[in-house]
This record gives structure tokens, sequence and C-alpha cells, in this order.
């Protein structure tokens, strides 16, 4: 008799759904983009700031949401792009991504530096980005901000631009400076009445005594007096005036103003008036204060001939620096390289005169060698810098000692 086999049924196997990962990722991005999308739409709320009328572009909301996406992982709260980083979020060349810029500085302040320290490493050619005053608030709630601006008064889409032409300045004027309100405002003291009525008489209400609430000067200043404005004027006027213009813009504006022969005659008699004065004159300058953020801006108009040659000097100086930098890439060798390096870490003056001077680098055993056309003065600090330089080239490495050698 033939044994037959009982075949044991293997369970029921779990089934798998190859498609429930893809549509778990699929549902997930439809609801990253439907934020996305609601973000963006918020986005159309906001105007440009050199047009009130037209509202920013899909590109301009793109760079916005990102810039703003960085600056909240930030522990700065800033955010720091080269214009190659900012050419691949938006896709245009170096001109475009300024036009963007200024469209946006009313939500984005921005700054370029030729050279900054980032955690430690330093950083050529970056732009720094931060939110403005009311940037983040437009940002956070765009219909609403809009929303409440357009609410009853002639008050621009833009906090910048148009403010000439408004009619009623109810709004404004409530955010107008508390050095402007007192400049306008005064304590009226009563004299005391004498007669039995107890009813001032016209040679009494004509003796009424006016006492200011600020403090005035002994003797009233001109503009030039009030050159420079420290950090603090600076960051008052920045608020009164609702324009980012930089310490060094706001003095170069406040230095020019004081030569033009029809403002030497300009007097003050309180800090108070200078400064609601200066408010209303860096609300309405035409200067882009994105432009003017430069430390090297000037105004050389009315400057004086020594300033001029300075001025003259210091832009040779950084040219030099430029084409050492430029040699360094286009002619590669040891070298071109430790000069390079030597550019870009000195201080500005040290590092001219030292390079200008300079005629021959070599590694003697430990000791790094430089031949000179005349005596120059190096501080501990360049020499430190200068070996430490030294050591980061492949020729020139593990040299302790620095000799320098006049010709």
């Amino acid at each position: 008799m033939i044994a037959l086999k009982h075949e044991r049924k293997a369970p029921n196997p779990r089934p798998i759904y190859k498609e429930a990962q893809v549509y778990y990722n699929d549902f997930n991005a439809e609801k990253r983009s439907k934020k996305f999308t609601q973000k963006t739409h918020d986005f159309n709320f906001i105007c440009k700031a050199t047009d009130s009328s037209i509202p920013i572009t899909r590109k301009e909301q793109d760079l916005l949401a990102n810039i703003n996406n960085i600056i909240k992982v930030s522990h700065k709260g800033l955010a720091y792009l080269s214009h190659a980083e900012l050419s691949n979020l938006t896709g245009n060349n170096k001109r475009q991504n300024n036009i963007m810029r200024k469209n946006l500085n009313h939500i984005l302040w921005s700054k370029w530096k030729k050279r900054i320290k980032i955690d430690g490493a330093v950083m050529s050619e970056v732009i720094i980005f931060k939110y403005t005053t009311n940037g983040e608030v437009i940002l956070n709630n765009p219909r609403e901000y809009y929303k409440k601006v357009k609410a009853g008064t002639g008050v621009p889409v833009s906090i910048y631009k148009d403010e000439k032409n408004i009619k009623d300045r109810s709004s404004v004027q409530a955010h107008e400076s508390s050095f402007y309100e007192n400049s306008k405002k005064a304590i009226v003291k009563k004299t005391v009445l004498a007669n039995a009525r107890k009813k001032p008489t016209n040679q009494e209400r004509k003796a009424r005594i006016y006492t200011p609430k600020f403090k005035q000067y002994d003797k009233p200043k001109s503009l030039g007096d009030h050159y420079p404005l420290s950090q603090e004027d600076c960051t008052k006027l920045q608020i009164t005036s609702r324009r980012d213009f930089s310490q060094n813009a706001m003095n170069e504006i406040l230095l020019d103003m004081s030569r033009k022969t029809k403002l030497q005659g300009h007097s003050f008699i309180s800090k108070a008036r200078f400064m609601a004065y200066m408010a209303t004159v860096y609300r309405y300058e035409g200067r882009d204060a994105v432009k003017t953020a430069n430390l090297g801006f000037k105004i050389m108009a009315r400057a004086k001939e020594a300033e001029v040659i300075q001025h003259t000097t210091q832009t040779e100086r950084e040219s030099y620096l430029n084409l050492v930098e430029q040699q360094a890439i286009t002619h590669r060798n040891d070298e071109n390289q430790l000069k390079a390096k030597w550019a870009n870490t000195l201080p500005t003056n040290a590092a001219y005169n030292f390079l200008s001077n300079m005629r021959i680098v070599r590694k003697v055993g430990k000791m790094l060698q430089v031949l000179m056309d005349k005596e120059i003065e190096l501080t501990e600090y360049s020499r430190k810098i200068i070996l430490a330089q030294a050591n980061a080239v492949g020729g020139f490495m593990e040299v302790e000692r620095l000799e320098v050698l006049i010709k």
C-alpha cells in the first residue's frame, strides 16, 4: 500500500505592495507641493520695492523662499551666497541678480563683501542677506500685512517709494520720530492770575513762557558740527527714515551736505532738530542703500584735494592686490600662490607695501627669506600671517623663521 504524503499547505504569504512606497512618496510630495503653492500664492501679494504697483516675479518669489529658509536655519539669522550660488538659484546673470536684490530690498537687506570670515573660514566675494525692519513681518503673513497697509489711507504698498505724492499723510505721521514730535511741541506755563476775576488780561495772554521738552545747545550747531554720526545715531535714523543706509554712507552724505554752499547757513538749536531734519533727508535720498553699502563708498564731488588723492591711492592698492590674485590663477606656481595668499589675508595697506616692494622670496632650510627694495615696517601680527601662509604652500612648507633682506 502506497502511503500518501500529506503536503502541508504554506500559509498565505503577506502581500507586498511595491506601489505602497511610491504612493507614500507621491502623497507627501503632493502635500509639500500644496504647501509650496500656498506659500507662493501668498507671495503674490508682495510688490516690488522699486514699483509699488507691480508684484514680484515668480523667480523673485522662489529666491525669496530659498533665502528665507536659509536664514531660518542660521543661528546668526544671516544667509551667505556667492554670485555663482545666486545664479544657480535664479538662472540669471550677475546684473539680473542685482536687479532682483533691488526689487526685494524692502524685505531682504543685502550687502556684498569682498572677503569675510564665516565660522573661522575666510571666503571671498560673498553676499550677506538678512531681514529688514519689516521684512520678517511681511514674509510671515503677506496678505494681512498689505491689507493693513492699504486700509483707509493712501500709503503706498512699498514702504520706501512714492511718499512725496501722498495727500493723506495721517498714517505716515503716526510713525514720525519722537525727536520730530519733540521739536514741534512746547509746554506752555501760564502765569498766576492777579486780578479778582481770575481771568487773564491781554498782557498776560501775550506773556506766555515756552520751555522745550528737549535739551538745547548752548550755541546753534551746523551740519558739519554733527559729523561724524555715531552708530547709535545711525540706528535711530535708519528706523525713523525707514532706509537701510550704512553708517559709512550716512556719514558721507552728511559730509557732502555740509560742504554745499547753500546749506552751510543751516543751524540747529538741538540734537532733536538735527535728527528730525536728517531723517527726512535720508528718507528721500535718491541713492540706493544697497549700492552705497560698500565700505569704500565715497562722495568726491566736493571733497578736498588731499582726500581725493588718498581715495585714489586706496583704489590703486585694491587694483594691485586683485592683479596679484589674478596672476595666481593665470600663471600657477608656488610663488604666485604664496603672493595671492598674502594679498588675501594681510591688511590692505600692509599687503600692498609688502608685495609691491618684494623682489624675491625663497626657502633656505627652515628659514623664509624675502628680498625687498626698501625697508618697510612689519608688525608681529603681519609676520605671523606671512609665515602661516607660507606653510600652506607646498614649496615653502615647514619654514619657522622670517628673514627680510634689503637690496
